[in-house]
């Protein structure tokens, strides 16, 4: 056995355990622990290619188409990690019409990890600005007890919001919808969707809600604290994937 080859095995190895603990105990970063057992399947067939090089000419040919495969796609991620990072920031500067709040996770009838940042992102950001609407979107998914609309309006109204400040969207199942959805309403209101609009959200997932954005969208990021940084590592690596996919389906 050559010396890259045991290397391969060694690494697909390594892939393979810290892929299944994050599967099997921290499921929390579960989407990278899939990508590590990616990673380990890659690195078998690579030492398999490796083996059989010499006695098949075949697999070296499936071998650089591997290796150009691979560095393609390592090339096409980095492109749109720069890009989501590069939206992962707040802007203060600019006046805005409206502020909307995306939904997140309801655990029963009180926010989610992820939810409770933006919540807490959105009710700073709107400290001075005592006049404008706040739209918060989201229906009501699979083990939530009220939409998250409801439960953003409840948990922002218990800290002294406005409850008329308050517009709720209740039918959005996905960030289109949620953009979409809460422009209409803007629209039917007699406002202006195009004009400059706050989108409160996790910071990792403000690049894809920018997809969705007819106007100017003004972007407030709501980042997990220092402690959860795994799972925030893990979010901003699933959600190059996510803006891939809304770039191939859009």
């Amino acid at each position: 056995m050559k010396k890259t080859e045991k290397i391969c095995y060694m690494l697909a190895g390594v892939c393979l355990i810290l892929g299944a603990l994050m599967l099997t105990v921290y499921t929390a970063v579960r989407f990278t622990g899939f990508l590590f057992c990616c990673a380990a399947a890659a690195l078998m067939v690579f030492a398999l290619l490796i083996r059989w090089k010499e006695r098949h000419r075949w697999a070296l040919w499936a071998r650089r188409m591997l290796l150009a495969l691979l560095a393609a796609g390592f090339a096409f991620f980095a492109v749109l990690e720069v890009r989501v990072i590069s939206w992962a920031r707040t802007d203060t500067e600019t006046p805005v019409t409206a502020v909307i709040v995306l939904g997140a996770g309801v655990n029963g009838t009180v926010p989610s990890l992820s939810l409770q940042v933006r919540l807490e992102a959105a009710l700073a950001y709107v400290q001075d600005k005592p006049d404008i609407p706040i739209i918060v979107s989201g229906s009501r998914g699979q083990g939530e007890d009220i939409s998250e609309a409801r439960c953003m309006a409840d948990w922002l109204i218990g800290r002294g919001i406005e409850p008329e400040r308050i517009w709720l969207e209740e039918q959005a199942d996905n960030t289109q919808e949620n953009i979409g959805y809460s422009l209409a309403m803007l629209a039917e209101r007699g406002m202006d969707p195009a004009a400059a609009i706050a989108v409160v959200t996790s910071d990792y997932h403000l690049c894809r809600a920018s997809m969705y954005m007819t106007g100017n969208m003004v972007p407030v990021a709501a980042a997990l604290p220092v402690r959860y940084l795994p799972l925030t590592v893990n979010y901003y690596i699933r959600e190059a994937f996510g803006v891939a996919e809304a770039i191939v389906f859009r």
